[in-house]
């Protein structure tokens, strides 16, 4: 909790930015060819199962 007196020597501005400090962390993503493989396996996947339901008309 802020105290109240900090509260009141901000003027009462209340953004949570004031009394919160704010924590970047840094985000590791995998490397782009692998992304793109695992969206071209899904894609796969998706166009197999339209193939499946569009037999069934």
């Amino acid at each position: 909790m802020v105290p109240a007196e900090d509260i009141k020597a901000q003027k009462y501005d209340l953004s949570i930015s004031r009394y919160k400090e704010v924590v970047y962390e840094e985000e590791v993503y995998e490397d782009p060819k692998v992304i793109l493989g695992k969206l071209k396996a899904l894609e796969s996947e998706i166009l197999a199962d339209l193939n499946e339901l569009e037999g069934m008309l």
